[in-house]
């Protein structure tokens, strides 16, 4: 919403008056802003002919336009800011005065001029008000902010997450994903994030974006659902951000933040971690300037923010503490060039590179040694814009987003070693990092953007553009460890990795010791050896063409008509395009109603399909050359020289002494797969259907608004794997293939498809060869139903009714509260998966194995049915200002997960399904997910004092802000996560599945109270 216009006339000066009607368009600029407007007379007449200027009060540049027959004006591609606006007409009085232009949309005034003969008066009469209905002409919901302006007065965590979660419908994603946030019931792996119009989405796995320096960001627009086609590339929200910008005048500023250890809280132990013993602390000096290069052409604006991040977790399973430092700075810029008043240049600069170096000790307090994680990359955008009339306008951007990680330690030679004691599982031995990887992702974005204005039935804001992307991936990644020379019976994998030989060497290996100390003693230790390793580089496409018309059909309806075009490519590590998703067609279309006539009033209604892309992930586990295979051993306990614990495993490098061979599992063979066998012929691409209709009004009392808003979003078509060895298997009997189950055995042949369709798949020669079809057999292609697949549809809906109430800022004080009444049910959270934190967008776990979906049903995990959020500031005395944050959401319900009674092939997977012997009877029932038990209501009360004390140095200087913020005031010790799984896979079989002490124990807590002190001064 746009601020309030202030009348600023000298006395005896004829009457004015300026009403400021904030609306935005459906067809919203990722970066800018327009103004249109109406001049009239004092007799409501339109004033033909006159010149209405705009000129920046940042920047010094102006644009000019002369009314139309009706009166009417605009002024397009507008930078966010405050301007100054002057009429003149023939015979008439001029008239100046000064409107805002956000980034959301348009903004609509109308501009009454005195006659040159009209009686003048003694006093400045002021009619126009900030209007409280928000964004008129748009279906959009969510919440729009001026980050400093949020910043100042309200206590939150610098980022942008933390202010997306302001917006009703956003929860805080789970731990296992990082900073993320789900919206409207989507994972928290299906949200875009813009910054400047940069795509910075991290498409690898989808778990958030890459960050940019808080105090850099301007603006934040939570978009939660209804937004227009020039969105895309998401089944969840958008969070679209935009950077400040340099000025005519120069400003500096230094920011200190300091977060101390002593004035932080810590929550209580778990199982799995002494919380007692964390250790928190942090430190920030942020210096930021701009102003001119060249006063009205060149801008500059810099941000440098010094880090300094420490800390220490310790673990409750063996009394190992890891001790982190990082001070890695954060750091970027903008320069606005004006090469004309009506063509711009913009260009923006960051990096969010950390370098993150980890000690471990072990409970004697003996170093085993340290660890380095390196992320983040660097980042731009150059824009240009040309305004070409009053009705064409014109955008070209390109620019690149980078991402990497880095992970190793000098001690990546020990093999990666992990034990079950109590239903924990601890880790042994000198490792450090699991899976010592180097990963490197860059995007390329160009787009191209045209508006249009047009008179045809109505006034017509076209929008529409190019939006072309282009992905690169790299990786590097195995298990840490010089690997293991073990004695393995079967096929053979893969010849450059020697798996044929009697004894086979690995790059890497993981030991996942199991019944050491746990509840069955009497069970045969045993172990389970995996081996993986994927290198390799990737390339995606990703392309879209769109068109957005808002048509104001009349003074009271406007209709937002939109399309987007989306196709998505993605090669394999062969540099072959072995996915190719085309004809995506997203229809945008809503409505807006001005019920009273005078835009105190919204009703208003949209429809829209959102597409989801492709994960890189999946390239490089589908179609990379991914090898992994996994072997379950019983453990030789008789007791072997150098074993002192006769526990089955050498003491000096923990690797097992192997007894008798269980099962195995051959998972990935290490080469490209053939895209015809690994890719359903008939797929199709995931998407969401969403429906809006709500109602927003402007009540009696100024600056009051409420609104109603009730939103429905269903998941019509997923993407993932499936294991088709059943179907094969049942395709063979039914053709008289014979041999068919030494080959598709359950874990052979995994396709991308949608889950619950037919499909049209290949069976590879090479397999068939070794059935009754013989040798010299070809590819043969089949049609598998869904029948024969056995999986269910995917289902995920989401059903929300918000209710608002806001006061606005008026000097004094204000607020919004809203509250939530949500359901989010299905079988499939998404592309993420928060029951066992998988960040594997296409290849998740879900639909594996028909036995995993079986009672998979229930409430999701981003499910909340109840949340109330406020948040708001008081003006206590001229120089304190006193701002609260508040949030109060319903539990998280969680199921119970164990082996499947049935399915051998989901027994395979262990702990994964829905079922769980809770009566210790040894009978396993259905345990549907969200249907055990739930966490606790979710409560948290933020504060923040800031006191300025008033300061100048000559012309220069704005004062001194001392802050105190106290976050989660009360320390209140929700628990938030918990451990969903009910049994321990011992064998791999549903009979030697034992109870798992530690289920439904907690895992997590909320946050504890810390304190974050700062002080700022600008001049």
């Amino acid at each position: 919403m746009i601020g309030g216009i202030a009348i600023v006339a000298a006395a005896a000066v004829p009457v004015l008056t300026v009403a400021a009607l904030p609306t935005a368009a459906n067809a919203q600029s990722l970066t800018q802003g327009a103004l249109s407007g109406t001049v009239l007379n004092q007799a409501n007449q339109p004033v033909p002919g006159a010149t209405v200027t705009l000129r920046s009060n940042a920047q010094g540049f102006q644009r000019t336009v002369t009314t139309g027959a009706s009166g009417e004006f605009r002024l397009p591609a507008l930078p966010q800011g405050s301007y100054e606006i002057s009429v003149s007409a023939s015979n008439y009085n001029a008239l100046t005065d000064s409107v805002t232009v956000g980034g959301d949309g348009t903004t609509s005034v109308t501009l009454v001029v005195g006659a040159l003969d009209a009686a003048t008066v003694d006093e400045i009469v002021v009619v126009g008000v900030r209007q409280a209905v928000s964004a008129f002409d748009a279906t959009t919901t969510g919440l729009a902010v001026n980050v400093e302006e949020l910043a100042a007065r309200t206590p939150i965590a610098r980022s942008a997450s933390a202010v997306a979660l302001l917006a009703p419908g956003v929860v805080a994603g789970d731990s296992a994903f990082g900073d993320t946030i789900s919206i409207g019931g989507s994972s928290a792996g299906e949200n875009t994030y813009f910054v400047n119009g940069l795509n910075i989405t991290k498409f690898r796995d989808f778990t958030g974006s890459s960050t940019i320096p808080f105090e850099f960001l301007r603006t934040v627009e939570t978009k939660t659902g209804g937004y227009s086609a020039e969105f895309g590339r998401g089944t969840g929200g958008v969070l679209n951000q935009t950077t400040k910008s340099g000025g005519n005048e120069w400003k500096f500023g230094v920011t200190g933040y300091w977060e101390p250890g002593d004035l932080r809280s810590n929550s209580p132990d778990t199982y799995l971690a002494t919380n007692s013993l964390d250790e928190r602390e942090s430190s920030d000096v942020v210096i930021e300037a701009g102003g001119p290069i060249i006063p009205n052409r060149l801008f500059a604006y810099g941000i440098y923010d010094f880090r300094d991040r420490s800390g220490a977790d310790t673990s409750a399973t063996n009394g190992r503490r890891t001790e982190y430092e990082n001070d890695s700075p954060f750091y970027g810029g903008k320069v606005d060039f004006l090469v004309t008043d009506d063509h711009r240049i913009e260009a923006t600069y960051w990096t969010d590179e950390i370098e993150q170096t980890a000690e471990t000790f072990l409970a004697d307090g003996t170093s085993i040694g340290q660890s380095l994680t390196e992320q983040g990359g660097e980042n731009y955008i150059v824009r240009y814009t040309g305004v070409w009339s009053d009705w064409l306008t014109t955008s070209l951007a390109y620019g690149v987003n980078e991402y990497n990680e880095y992970s190793g330690s000098p001690n990546d030679n020990c093999p990666l070693v992990q034990n079950i004691i109590g239903g924990a599982a601890t880790n042994e031995g000198c490792w450090l990092v699991s899976q010592p990887s180097a990963n490197e992702d860059r995007r390329e974005i160009l787009r191209f953007d045209v508006d249009l204005y047009a008179n045809l039935f109505g006034e017509h804001h076209f929008r529409f553009g190019v939006d072309n992307e282009k992905l690169e991936s790299r990786q590097t990644l195995d298990y840490t460890g010089t690997g293991f020379d073990y004695s393995r019976p079967g096929a053979c994998f893969n010849d450059e990795l020697n798996i044929c030989s009697t004894g086979q060497v690995t790059d890497g290996i993981y030991y996942r010791y199991q019944n050491l100390g746990s509840t069955n003693p009497a069970a045969l230790p045993t172990v389970r050896i995996q081996a993986y390793a994927n290198n390799g580089e990737f390339t995606s496409e990703q392309n879209a063409y769109y068109i957005q018309d808002s048509w104001e059909v009349t003074d009271q309806l406007t209709l937002n008509l939109g399309l987007r075009y989306e196709s998505f490519t993605n090669a394999n590590a062969a540099g072959e395009n072995f996915l190719e998703l085309k004809d995506q067609l997203s229809p945008r279309l809503g409505f807006t109603y001005d019920v009273l006539g005078d835009r105190t009033s919204k009703l208003f209604g949209f429809y829209g399909r959102y597409y989801l892309p492709v994960a890189t992930n999946t390239n490089m586990r589908l179609a990379g050359q991914e090898f992994f295979i996994r072997d379950f051993w019983t453990l030789n306990t008789s007791g072997v020289a150098g074993d002192a614990n006769a526990d089955g495993r050498y003491d000096a490098d923990l690797s097992p002494v192997l007894l008798n061979l269980i099962s195995t599992q051959n998972l990935a063979d290490g080469d490209v797969a053939t895209t015809a066998a690994a890719v359903d012929q008939n797929i199709d691409p995931m998407y969401v259907d969403e429906f809006i209709l709500g109602y927003e009004q402007q009540l009696p009392w100024s600056g009051w608004s409420a609104g109603l808003t009730v939103q429905y979003r269903e998941l019509g078509t997923a993407i993932d794997d499936v294991a088709i060895d059943a179907a094969v298997l049942a395709y063979c009997a039914d053709e008289g293939i014979t041999g068919c189950g030494d080959v598709w055995t359950g874990f052979h042949q995994y396709v991308l498809t949608n889950p619950g369709e037919d499909m049209v798949i290949t069976l590879n020669g090479s397999d068939l060869a070794q059935t009754s079809v013989g040798a010299g057999a070809t590819d043969r292609v089949v049609n598998l139903t869904a029948a024969d697949l056995n999986y269910p549809t995917p289902d995920r809906t989401y059903i929300g009714a918000e209710f608002m109430v806001e006061k606005e800022f008026d000097g004094i004080w204000g607020a919004r509260f809203s509250y939530l009444w949500s359901e989010n049910k299905g079988n499939y959270e998404g592309a993420l998966k928060s029951d066992n934190g998988q960040t594997d967008p296409g290849l998740s776990q879900d639909f594996d194995q028909p036995g995993l979906v079986d009672g998979a049903y229930g409430f999701l995990p981003n499910h909340r049915e109840h949340q109330f959020k406020a948040f708001g500031s008081w003006q206590a005395t001229r120089n304190l200002i006193v701002g609260a944050n508040v949030l109060i959401a319903s539990p998280r319900k969680f199921g119970c997960q164990g082996l499947h009674p049935t399915d051998e092939f989901a027994q395979a997977y262990g702990a994964a399904s829905w079922f769980c012997d809770l009566n210790g009877d040894g009978v396993q029932e259905s345990t549907p997910r969200g249907s055990q038990f739930e966490s606790n209501w979710l409560k948290q009360v933020d504060l923040t004092f800031a006191y300025n004390v008033p300061f100048s140095f000559g012309r220069f200087g704005e004062g001194v802000t001392l802050r105190a913020d106290i976050f989660n005031v009360f320390n209140f010790e929700s628990a938030i996560d918990y451990n969903e799984f009910g049994e321990i896979d011992t064998d791999g079989t549903a009979a030697g599945a034992e109870p798992d002490p530690t289920y439904r124990r907690i895992t997590g807590y909320q946050t504890p109270r810390y304190v974050r002190l700062s002080a700022a001064v600008k001049f």
